[in-house]
């Protein structure tokens, strides 16, 4: 049994489908809407529950995780539930995958697995890195860079709001063995493969790239989130100057969910994740290895990646612990499940042998 909070939601939907064509699992719905629960538990091919569960209340997550193997969250505000569903789990003998970061504390789970940030961005963004990296000496450069067009919903607008305000990452910074804030400036005129037009390129090296960087002793490593069109740029560069209180963040969440739509009016929907790394073969040939992941939603890969931890999870394939899903997935696997999934979902890699080799890299004000 797979318990799904936030089951019926864009997000949950799209992992509870996943997870149901497996054949493999028996599922149960939660959310506060018992209504939409049981229509989405109605149309499922497998043995599915629908469970009324309110994720703000503990003893509600108790009783929904009772009989579970694992709790799948997609629920959300994560920002705002932190880590009351996974304790709701272990304590109920399950396991935990959280499509976010759910703020909870990283404390011994003896006989338990935890995965964090199974998700598009935490989760498939930072897979990006070994994968590529696969195979090549160490001391490669990587970039990676996520670009969406789609409106918001409310719950996702709060958790973007709130994560550059909790330490999701660096603007401006690059890594070079370190962090060196302030290395990189934004780019008015960036491109991306089967994107019409240039798109504005903000540098934002996320914790998530940090780790795999360090992991995989990487030269260098910069991330960027660019933005296809102005409206919701200019919401979130408002939104820099600190703190928002509970009905300031739910004012400026209602802002971003106009500006996106107004983006994105009359244009067809995408998210585009696109990782790039230059390096060496074993025998120190240079490389040049490019991946580029889209689909027509977030939601939809947000799923696709939580339904296969989750998957990995019950069949015992994860370390017990609490990891982060970029640490412990297998890459491959997971574009391979990504390939086999939804309408829409493609994987393009490319790799170019002989390719030149990066400059070294140098720092502002140094010779």
């Amino acid at each position: 049994m797979i318990g799904i909070l936030g089951g019926y939601g864009a997000v949950g939907a799209s992992a509870a489908r996943a997870l149901a064509a497996e054949g493999r699992f028996r599922l149960r719905i939660g959310g506060r809407d018992l209504g939409a629960a049981r229509a989405l538990a109605a149309e499922l091919p497998v043995p599915a529950q629908a469970v009324r569960v309110d994720a703000e209340d503990d003893a509600s997550l108790a009783g929904f995780s009772r009989g579970c193997r694992t709790v799948l969250n997609c629920s959300g505000p994560a920002y705002l539930l932190l880590g009351r569903a996974r304790t709701a789990a272990l304590a109920a003998g399950a396991d935990y995958v959280d499509v976010m970061d759910d703020g909870g504390t990283a404390g011994p789970v003896p006989g338990r697995t935890v995965v964090l940030s199974a998700g598009l961005a935490p989760g498939l963004s930072g897979l990006l890195p070994g994968l590529l990296a696969r195979g090549l000496r160490p001391g490669g450069r990587f970039s990676g860079c996520h670009a969406s067009l789609g409106v918001f919903t409310v719950t996702g607008a709060v958790d973007y709001l709130l994560s550059m305000e909790r330490g999701y990452g660096t603007p401006a910074a690059v890594w070079r063995g370190r962090v060196v804030p302030g290395a990189l400036r934004t780019e008015e005129d960036h491109r991306l493969p089967g994107v019409p037009r240039p798109l504005v390129a903000c540098p934002f090296l996320t914790g998530e790239v940090v780790s795999r960087a360090r992991a995989l002793r990487l030269a260098e490593a910069r991330w960027y989130n660019a933005f296809d069109g102005t409206a919701v740029l200019d919401v979130l560069n408002r939104s820099r100057a600190g703190r928002l209180s509970g009905r300031e963040l739910r004012a400026r969440a209602g802002q971003l969910v106009r500006a996106s739509a107004l983006d994105a009016a009359g244009r067809t929907p995408y998210h585009l994740l696109r990782g790039c790394l230059e390096g060496r073969g074993p025998d120190g040939t240079p490389v040049r290895r490019t991946v580029v992941i889209r689909g027509p939603e977030g939601s939809e890969l947000t799923g696709l990646v939580g339904a296969f931890a989750a998957a990995a999870v019950c069949d015992g394939r994860l370390p017990h612990g609490v990891h982060r899903a970029a640490e412990v997935l297998p890459p491959e696997d997971v574009l391979r499940r990504l390939r086999g999934g939804r309408a829409g979902v493609t994987v393009a890699e490319t790799e170019e042998a002989g390719a030149p080799d990066p400059a070294p890299a140098l720092e502002e004000g140094v010779l």
